[in-house]
């Protein structure tokens, strides 16, 4: 049975499966991918306008999803979807209330489960049994979010891509808190066996922060079990990019948005500098404004991360993961965590960590 991944962030949707992550028996070995990544947001397909063409030419890397969790409407999804210049339009799933009951979450999930079947033939002319594991935040690891998630994931699922249908049968669902997926990536192979020389991380007192788009998680594992003290912030990726909009625009240069400055975080080479081109016949440096909003961002992390840890001196490990962690200033964390790890792969280091525990007990039952 195959085991499908699913990290459902605020930002970004990132997912795993043994075609991705070129484990045993996978074609793809020689070159994994590791994780597909999209955006956390998507269209009305209806809502293209005249990109519809562009779209069926295969010139955007955008594909048209009808989901069987709401089949009267065609959505739009796919990695350029920000080329279609429709933000206004875009249907988010972000959220820090009732999220995992929301008919957006779901459809959003279905897609997931669609984009990842695709690798499979199975899928296009039977039924692909599957085991969906997945992970929230450790705010939202209670009976209420997991029951929610668990009904949203379980049983059938048939997912139509430009055309082509596809019937997964999801027969279990995996909830783990969210900070152990990173913890489970830094432990287990990709074959969920454990690495020799991380061994002792399973017995550690861990802390991991993780950065993503709309939220700052600080948490604490105990021998991989969750632990006191851990918090919670609304100040994800989208307060420093909204802090560059604001230092540019007060600068003099117009028109500006977060997602633009997402894009050129995203793109550009720091040793190069950071530039916004408006048009084709303009380039505003917008350097300054960048490096000065990291780095207050990064002390703003580090002042919440300090405070919720209190100075413990129990920490073995802190761990730096989410995709937002790699923009972070690492001296001002090393400088008071001499022991802090950034992590690899930190922008799928959870997916990866749920797969490879889902591969770790689904050995262990056959052992």
């Amino acid at each position: 049975m195959e085991i499908f991944s699913l990290d459902l962030g605020n930002k970004q949707v990132k997912l795993v499966s043994s075609k991705t992550i070129g484990a045993s028996g996978s074609k793809e070995k020689t070159n994994p991918i590791k994780a597909k990544i999209l955006p956390a947001h998507f269209l009305d397909y209806s809502d293209l306008g005249d990109q519809r063409t562009a779209v069926a030419s295969a010139t955007l890397d955008i594909n048209k999803y009808k989901s069987g969790k709401d089949p009267d409407y065609e959505y739009a999804w796919g990695t350029d979807l920000h080329r279609v210049h429709a933000e206004d339009k875009f249907i988010s799933t972000i959220g820090f209330q009732n999220r995992y009951s929301r008919r957006e979450f779901a459809v959003l999930a279905d897609m997931a489960i669609g984009q990842l079947a695709l690798d499979f033939p199975e899928s296009k002319t039977g039924i692909l049994e599957v085991i969906v594991t997945t992970g929230v935040p450790t705010e939202d690891f209670n009976d209420t979010s997991i029951d929610s998630i668990t009904k949203t994931l379980l049983g059938d699922h048939n997912v139509i891509i430009n055309d082509e249908s596809m019937n997964i049968r999801v027969k279990e669902v995996i909830v783990n808190p969210q900070p152990a997926g990173t913890a489970y990536n830094e432990v287990l192979d990709n074959e969920g066996y454990i690495i020799d020389d991380q061994e002792s991380l399973l017995e550690e007192q861990i802390a991991v922060i993780d950065i993503g788009g709309g939220t700052l998680l600080v948490d604490t594992l105990k021998n991989m079990n969750l632990s006191d003290p851990h918090a919670q912030k609304p100040t994800g990726a989208h307060e420093l990019y909204d802090r560059i909009v604001r230092l540019v625009v007060e600068s003099g240069i117009r028109g500006i948005t977060s997602y633009e400055v997402e894009q050129l975080l995203r793109h550009s080479d720091p040793r190069e500098g950071y530039f916004y081109k408006p048009n084709k016949n303009e380039s505003f440096s917008i350097t300054e404004h960048v490096e000065k909003a990291i780095s207050k961002y990064s002390r703003d992390v580090m002042n919440t991360v300090s405070t919720t840890l209190k100075g413990s001196t129990k920490i073995d490990h802190v761990l730096f993961t989410g995709g937002t962690s790699n923009l972070l200033q690492q001296a001002e964390a090393k400088r008071e965590y001499p022991f802090a790890r950034f992590v690899k792969d930190s922008e799928i280091a959870n997916a990866l960590g749920f797969y490879k525990a889902a591969l770790a007990t689904v050995a262990s039952r056959s052992e």
